[in-house]
């Protein structure tokens, strides 16, 4: 059977996205130890709840700590770089010169 005799699948529409009164209904379902929706709705605003003494809480400031180590890791490391080849650059210009000196016999 050759490519063009098989049938097409037709994959079935997207489904509708949610309505803000469903997505609301699901905020207000869900349990308080959900860190997806640990939110306060008590005056129908999303304001996340900011308890510091929370092990969720702790855990995203240690990943926010992470993240800025670890860019701050890779500056320098970049900066390493180009420093090492301007290093690199400087040996082998003084490795010349040295040599011209010695060629002049001083």
């Amino acid at each position: 059977m050759t490519s063009r005799a098989k049938k097409r699948i037709v994959l079935p529409s997207r489904p509708e996205p949610p309505t803000v009164e469903q997505i609301l209904e699901d905020v207000r379902c869900a349990i308080a130890s959900d860190p997806v929706f640990a939110c306060d709705l008590s005056e129908e605003t999303f304001i996340p709840t900011h308890d510091a003494s929370s092990e969720a809480n702790k855990q995203y400031l240690q990943s926010c700590s992470y993240v800025q180590l670890n860019n701050k890791l890779k500056e320098a490391q970049d900066e390493l770089k180009e420093r090492c080849e301007v290093l690199k650059s400087s040996g082998i210009k003084l490795e010349s010169v040295i040599e011209e000196l010695r060629e002049t016999g001083m």
